[in-house]
């Protein structure tokens, strides 16, 4: 974003600096040679600014499409949230828990939208208080399982 400002105040002020000395032309034959010497300062003003212009300057991840840089977000998100349900339910006693979860990121409202979370455990733990945990604990309301279904 620099390089555009700095290009278009280059271009700016060239523009400026060659309308005042195309005022003070002269007349006669001498009035086509200032002339093209003006335009050629106008044209080199246009290119001046690329001579130290490098394209590693610019920052391509800014110009991802806003789904791709949704998807990132929405993978670290649900393993965040993969990795909490699973701390809860060994805190609890359910050992071996296999979670999975759907989320999506809502940049409007900036919030963390979980849309489904399945639960797999073995078939030792009881399914409805395996529910229950999740949802006392964190509010998400969880399709829980056996590992063999």
């Amino acid at each position: 974003m620099e390089f555009l400002k700095e290009w278009t105040f280059c271009v700016c002020t060239a523009l400026v600096t060659a309308v005042i000395f195309s005022l003070f032309t002269p007349k006669g034959r001498m009035k086509n040679f200032y002339k093209i010497l003006i335009a050629l300062f106008v044209f080199i003003s246009f290119i001046y600014p690329f001579r130290d212009f490098k394209v590693l300057d610019i920052d391509f991840d800014a110009y991802l499409p806003r789904s791709d840089v949704e998807a990132q977000g929405s993978v670290q998100y649900e393993n965040m949230i993969n990795s909490q349900i699973k701390s809860v339910l060994e805190e609890k006693g359910v050992r071996s828990a296999v979670v999975s979860s759907g989320v999506r990121l809502d940049y409007e409202s900036n919030e963390i939208i979980v849309d489904s979370v399945q639960v797999a455990v073995g078939d030792e733990y009881d399914i409805k208080r395996v529910e229950k945990i999740i949802f006392d604990s964190m509010g998400i309301n969880a399709k829980v399982i056996h590992i063999g279904d």
